[in-house]
């Protein structure tokens, strides 16, 4: 049976639908219920030997005697006419006897009325596909789409910052409780079916958590996303109006490497992935628990990354570049920092190139339940100069129980300027030298498919920055989740999150968010 042919059948027959046209055959013997008693087998044996205009299926069958079948010999003799049709076109009338000729009328007259509602059938299918063409959104893109809506509230005291002479400084209160919501909708575009050019919308209400609620200071301290806003929702901030997120160009490059170009990208996309604490929408809501801030420390802009799986084996190799400020070709001067002049453009300050190799073997399920990542990051925030390595572990000890975790080590140093010039609202008065050495870890375990399939339950702790010249004390954030799926495209999560010694001051009281997120798919 020709390919339209066997389209044909699929949609004229419930049965028919669920098998696959498998090769051709050549002999209607091979149809093993269609019966030689029946004066059309006699007919369709010639068809189909001669001329090999009709396919079988895998399992041989015909199904000659069912009512349906009927409808399906039917396309099986309308799709003989075609091929015959052809023939006599390509002017090779002489390769159709008179006898064949004579066997095709006679089916026609016997199959006139399932012949007539076949084509019948296929106008109206043509007429809907024609429609759905002329009414599509594109050819090429799919839009596919996320909502979060969270109701958070939060049992705080004060909030204290350390000033230049030593001092405490801050806020004191209780945050109000607040909803936040964010909108994306990306538009995944495809020319070749594995590219993928992906252009994300997204807004929000604007609404900010709790650590942002008690401390206005300046975040001077951009590159640590993990201290200051150790505590900030991942999903918040997001403005009234709709902002472009992503714009990027994903395609591969040979077997097993793929490339990404990117106005807008953020490198979380690409590097420091981890099955269990990666995702705001799906496990943990804070940023310390969903990507090494020292690993990550500019993140978003413009830029590239690559990704390697060699020779498909467990080895990956992966690297990516941006830069914050690469649509300013002009120079700047920071607000809010004491820095001085800032360097912008594509390969200026801020930017970040992070390297990453990853040991993932597969087991005998195809899966890779245990995975390392070993990182390094050379960036530069605000004058500030970063050398940092950072370790990614994941291991699913079984279908049940996970470990997870990172840990980030290394340098930051201010040009030629003493780092606590640099970074006043952190430093401790007196505190000498031009550098930091400071460190980061968190570390969890992960149920999945708790008490029902899709579920997961979460508990994690983790240190932001640990720094002797950063504070009198050190940040410890603790957070653990229940996501629950309600339907394939809804899922609520109850979270709940401590803050020990914000912002690495013991003067501060301990934090409290509870938060009950909301997420729809579409």
């Amino acid at each position: 049976m020709s390919a339209n042919a066997s389209a044909q059948s699929q949609q004229l027959n419930s049965v028919a639908t669920q098998d696959v046209i498998g090769q051709n055959v050549t002999s209607v013997s091979q149809l093993s219920d269609v019966r030689p008693t029946d004066w059309a087998f006699t007919a369709l044996q010639s068809l189909v030997e001669r001329y090999g205009c009709i396919a079988g299926y895998p399992d041989r069958t015909f199904r000659g005697k069912q009512a349906t079948s009927r409808y399906e010999f039917a396309a099986g003799l309308n799709a003989c006419l075609d091929k015959i049709n052809e023939i006599i076109s390509a002017g090779l009338a002489d390769k159709v006897s008179k006898e064949d000729l004579a066997t095709l009328r006679k089916l026609q007259e016997e199959f006139a009325a399932e012949l007539a509602t076949l084509r019948g059938r296929v106008d109206a299918l043509d007429a809907k596909v024609t429609k759905l063409e002329a009414q599509q959104f594109s050819t090429t893109t799919k839009l596919d789409g996320q909502v979060i809506v969270t109701v958070s509230a939060s049992g705080s005291g004060t909030d204290n910052l350390l000033t230049p002479n030593g001092t405490l400084s801050g806020n004191s209160g209780k945050a109000n409780t607040t909803v936040i919501s964010r909108v994306r909708l990306n538009l995944n575009t495809s020319f070749t079916g594995e590219d993928l050019l992906l252009t994300r919308l997204e807004a929000g209400n604007g609404g900010a958590s709790v650590s942002n609620s008690l401390d206005a200071a300046n975040n001077i301290f951009r590159g640590f996303t993990g201290f200051k806003n150790s505590s900030v929702f991942d999903y918040s901030e997001a403005g009234n109006n709709f902002t472009l997120g992503r714009l990027r160009y994903d395609f591969p490059v040979g077997k097993d490497a793929r490339v990404t170009l990117g106005a807008v990208m953020s490198l979380n996309d690409h590097l420091d992935h981890n099955s269990f604490a990666n995702d705001e929408s799906v496990d943990f809501s804070t940023r310390l628990f969903i990507n090494n801030p020292l690993i990550l420390p500019v993140n978003d802009g413009a830029g590239a990354a690559i990704a390697w799986n060699i020779n498909g084996g467990a080895f990956s190799v992966r690297a990516g570049y941006v830069a914050a400020n690469a649509n300013s070709p002009t120079s700047s001067v920071a607000a809010a920092s004491p820095n001085g002049r800032i360097n912008q453009g594509l390969f200026g300050d801020s930017y970040q190139g992070t390297f990453e190799l990853e040991f993932a073997p597969k087991n005998g399920e195809d899966e890779k339940p245990f995975a390392v990542r070993l990182q390094y990051t050379r960036a530069s925030v605000n004058n500030l100069d970063y050398n940092t390595g950072g370790l990614n572990l994941e291991w699913a000890f079984n279908k049940a129980i996970a470990l997870f975790g990172h840990y980030g080590f290394g340098n930051i140093s201010n040009r030629g300027t003493a780092i606590a010039t640099a970074l006043p609202t952190y430093i401790n008065a007196g505190a000498t030298g031009d550098s930091l050495s400071p460190q980061t870890w968190s570390t969890g375990f992960a149920f999945p498919d708790l008490f029902k399939e899709g579920a997961m339950a979460a508990i994690a702790v983790g240190q932001p920055l640990i720094e002797s010249k950063v504070g009198n004390a050190t940040q410890t954030n603790v957070e653990l989740f229940y996501r629950f799926p309600v339907s394939s495209n809804i899922s609520i999560t109850p979270d709940l999150q401590f803050i020990f010694n914000p912002n690495n001051n013991s003067g501060n009281s301990t934090i409290t968010v509870g938060t009950l997120r909301t997420v729809f798919t579409f």
